[in-house]
């Protein structure tokens, strides 16, 4: 069984290792990977000595077949294989507790074991999980996000799918390993469809903040201009970023572009449109509100990013200031390159009136700390 599993495995590798390898690449992440079906296929029809052979097995022709040509961090692919083996071990601790042994044809398959089999890959996915977000808190010195611990959205989704597919797998190599066949052809084309699933977020998505790219929020502006009554653009410009790059390094001046993307993220409605429209600056639209309002949330950003605090290797910045022009539809402009060209001149006057303000297009309206 071991031998069919690895030899499954090896095949499935070789045929996706270009999609693989580019998935990983884009998605700057090595902790989701599709061998995961292939061990927790183990978990169920193998001892656990067994399963531990195969997991280092896999994870060690993984990362020499799809990992080529990748920055490497060797003890990390260490710990991603020991973690493997470590939710291998809890899930099958969870099967033992369910009264289901290794399978085989004379296990009967009812409804109570099988639930105990979905506990276990849940049990597997979330250990799993776990270690790998410790481990890389632990190893890692630089402050992670919740989704740079535990990976995003997509990456658990197709962890999870593939554990899944494990106890498939363990079942076609009980009853009718020939049958073995027929799963590679989903499997390339599931492993194919989030890579471009991938390429199309990294084509509307800015890559250092998460926020979308500067074509991608005129698109999506222009969009929302033809059935909004009235919106405002607001052009969000950090003062004196350079001082920081100078200062700190461009790593520490990449933590500050995501630490203010985040902040004017917060600032608004989960509707509202915000894109980084180049260097350090960034752009809104807020659509369905009034001039007043447009103006009340611009300032509420302003207020926030001075309010911010970036930890950094060994300090903390708390000395950010944002410049914003504010220009509002239809009464500035009628069109988005109209509208972004108002709340640019407005930032350019913001910018040349003292920096941390915010500055209408319409009126002499500037607003500033006191």
């Amino acid at each position: 069984m071991a031998v069919a599993i690895l030899a499954a495995a090896a095949v499935q590798v070789e045929a996706s290792r270009r999609i693989e390898r580019a998935r990983r690449i884009k998605n700057g992440s090595v902790r989701v990977n599709m061998i995961s079906m292939w061990v927790f296929g183990a978990v169920l029809t193998l001892p656990l000595a067994w399963v531990a052979v195969v997991t280092v097995l896999l994870s060690a022709h993984d990362v020499l077949r799809s990992g080529h040509g990748q920055r490497s961090f060797p003890h990390r692919k260490v710990m991603n294989a020991a973690a493997m083996v470590l939710a291998a071990w809890t899930a099958r601790l969870v099967l033992d507790a369910g009264g289901v042994p290794v399978l085989a044809k004379a296990t009967q398959l009812a409804a109570v074991p099988i639930v105990v089999v979905a506990v276990a890959a849940l049990v597997f996915f979330a250990v799993d999980c776990a270690l790998i977000a410790v481990s890389l808190l632990v190893d890692d010195e630089r402050q992670r996000s919740v989704a740079g611990l535990f990976g995003s959205a997509d990456d658990n989704a197709l962890e999870l799918a593939t554990i899944c597919l494990g106890a498939v797998i363990g079942l076609v190599l009980v009853y009718q390993p020939i049958a073995l066949v027929f799963l590679f052809v989903p499997l390339f084309v599931l492993h194919r469809g989030v890579l471009v699933t991938q390429f199309k977020e990294l084509a509307t998505k800015d890559q250092k903040t998460g926020l979308l790219n500067a074509a991608t929020w005129r698109e999506v502006a222009a969009r929302e201009l033809t059935t909004a009554d009235t919106a405002g653009v607001l052009m969000v410009d950090l003062d004196h970023f350079k001082r920081v790059n100078d200062t700190h390094g461009h790593l520490a001046g990449d933590e500050v572009l995501k630490a203010v993307a985040a902040t004017v993220r917060r600032s608004v409605r989960d509707y509202d449109s915000v894109g980084r429209f180049g260097g350090e600056e960034f752009v809104v639209l807020l659509p369905g509100l009034t001039s007043a309002d447009v103006l009340a949330i611009a300032e509420r950003i302003r207020r926030a990013v001075a309010d911010l605090r970036v930890p950094l290797s060994g300090t903390v910045l708390s000395t950010l200031s944002a410049s914003i022009g504010v220009a509002t539809y239809p009464s500035s402009a009628a069109g988005i390159d109209e509208l972004v060209h108002a709340a640019d001149t407005a930032l350019y006057r913001a910018k040349r009136g003292g920096r941390n303000r915010v500055v209408s297009s319409l009126t002499v309206c500037d607003t500033r700390t006191g």
